[in-house]
């Protein structure tokens, strides 16, 4: 066997694929990265096949070893059609692919060893690339089959980086781009030059796989490639120690040369080596460091998690005492409260009835409105009570099975005066098929629908709207209250949904004594009612609708 420098470089770049696969192998168990070390565990021999093609001087070896790379060749081929459906989710290939990719590689393997239809024979050119090779009457067929699916393999793989994101869109990347720099140069070296009698070139071929391990090899170390752990120490270890034995079994007949290129590579592999064994080293310190103190580290830990745990549980207890104390506060305020308003209440109206002797008009007005404001007094009072022994968890409601229009009806009936005065137009469905009979609290029911009507007349425009409407759906009663007042933005109307007694800014201008109560009410009545309370606008001077939706 006759070495040259183009077969120890050919050698030496095998031993770089092998060191990477075997990097593949040890730092990862994923279903792609061992489709991907099978692969280039395949082209390593591959290359390593070169080296001895171009070193032998036996025709028979040499047509054979020729005739073994190119089987090798589609083998490859089909490997990485496969591992770019594999890649990166490791999707596991059709099981038709797998069945059709093994009688291909059969039939390959036949055309190759047993038949002349691709290589006829080879024949010595010397030079770098030793031995040249005839093409069979079928051989196009092998290189259409191995253009396409390479073609196909980057193809999907391109597809794939353009819809990922983050890591995986880099290690698709350089995935692309090591695959597509690693088949162009055997590509034209070893399948496209010879099919116009160039063979001189052919050991270019498998020395340019250098360049995608590195790129390989770098996306694995920056990146985690695939999913694997870099293991550079023992790497390092295997190669330095493959190029020694090469080095005791090759007689290269270059002296010096032969000397300072293994001197130089394994130089390399030495740094590489230190570097790696330094780095696990100061890992393995800094882990025992860890573990050292981990236990003293989680016992102060936990000690202060406790510390604040029971601060925060017993800050807790206090304020629900003093939520519960609050609320225990304004239930009592508020009945001592009623009873003095409920007596003014009835003084007013015995004042107004003359039993205590006859009025001048002018003091049955002011009456009139201290009687008017009476009840309004009462009305917040009684709100209050009905959000406060909400909260506390007491049951308010006296359900029983009644129909909400008339409740509507009466509602229309008081609120008569100032919507005739603003000349708002109200529409509901006149027919009792459209009010169907509900399990509710009617006087409470009543209620709510008054703050939601007044609120509609209140806001709404001079010869504005307000329109009912009623459906039933999944056994549940809908009632739509719609105006054409203000409106809501779309800020105000998340807080109104999220904070309690909001009201938007044109809200109080227009009303300024308004509390914001009355949606607060009606909400927690709806709710304790089981039902669902909806507030809608699709914006400012476009009016609302507002939805109560109750079980059927």
């Amino acid at each position: 066997m006759d070495v040259t420098i183009y077969a120890l470089l050919i050698w030496i770049t095998a031993i770089l694929i092998a060191s990477l696969d075997l990097v593949i192998f040890i730092g990862s168990k994923n279903l792609s990265s061992r489709v991907f070390g099978i692969l280039i565990l395949i082209t390593a021999i591959w290359v390593a096949s070169q080296g001895f093609l171009v070193s032998t001087p036996n025709s028979s070896i040499a047509d054979w070893l020729i005739r073994f790379q190119s089987a090798l060749g589609i083998i490859i081929a089909i490997g990485f059609y496969h591992f770019s459906t594999i890649y990166p989710n490791d999707k596991k290939p059709n099981l038709w692919e797998i069945r059709l990719s093994l009688l291909l590689i059969v039939v390959f393997i036949y055309l190759f060893h047993f038949t002349s239809y691709l290589n006829t024979g080879v024949y010595e050119i010397g030079g770098n690339g030793r031995w040249a090779w005839t093409f069979g009457p079928l051989h196009l067929f092998f290189d259409v089959m191995f253009s396409f699916l390479w073609i196909v393999s980057l193809a999907k793989l391109y597809r794939t980086y353009k819809t990922s994101s983050g890591l995986l869109r880099s290690n698709l990347k350089n995935m692309f781009w090591a695959l597509l720099v690693g088949i162009i140069p055997p590509t034209f070296a070893n399948i496209i030059l010879p099919r116009f009698g160039i063979y001189t070139y052919n050991w270019i071929g498998p020395i340019s796989s250098a360049i995608w391990v590195f790129i390989i090899a770098y996306s694995i170390i920056r990146y985690r490639q695939m999913n694997v752990r870099a293991v550079i120490t023992e790497v390092s270890a295997i190669s330095m120690t493959a190029i020694f034995f090469i080095d005791i079994f090759i007689n290269a007949p270059w002296g010096v040369w032969e000397d300072a290129l293994t001197f130089l590579v394994f130089l390399i592999l030495a740094i590489y080596l230190i570097r790696g064994t330094l780095r696990e080293a100061k890992q393995r310190e800094l882990l025992n460091d860890l573990n050292l103190h981990l236990s003293e580290k989680v016992a102060e830990q936990t000690k202060e998690i406790r510390a604040a745990y029971d601060l925060e549980k017993e800050a807790r207890r206090e304020l629900e005492k003093l939520n519960e104390a609050k609320n225990q506060f304004i239930m009592i305020t508020q009945h001592h409260l009623r009873t003095p308003v409920t007596s003014i209440e009835w003084q007013t109206e015995s004042l107004l009835d003359g039993e205590y002797g006859p009025i001048s008009p002018k003091v049955k007005a002011a009456l009139r409105e201290s009687l008017t404001s009476t009840a309004r007094l009462n009305r917040i009072i009684d709100d209050f009570l009905n959000i406060t022994a909400l909260k506390t968890g007491q049951n308010i409601l006296n359900p029983s099975l009644r129909s909400l229009k008339p409740a509507i009806e009466q509602i229309l009936r008081n609120l008569r005066s100032v919507i005739e005065r603003k000349h708002i137009t109200v529409t509901y469905p006149p027919d009792n098929a459209a009010w169907p009979e509900l399990t509710i609290d009617f006087d409470k029911m009543r209620d709510i629908l008054l703050i939601i009507v007044e609120n509609a007349v209140t806001y709404n425009r001079d010869g504005g709207s307000i329109t009912f409407s009623t459906k039933v759906a999944d056994n549940r009663f809908i009632l739509t209250i719609e105006n054409t007042g203000l409106g809501i933005t779309p800020e105000e109307l998340g807080k109104i949904g999220s904070t309690l007694f909001y009201r938007g800014q044109d809200a109080r201008k227009l009303n300024a004594v308004g509390m914001g109560v009355g949606l607060s009410v009606a909400r927690a009545i709806i709710k304790a009612h089981h039902g669902t309370f909806e507030i809608e606008s699709d914006g400012k001077d476009m009016g609302a609708r507002v939805k109560v939706g109750l079980r059927n």
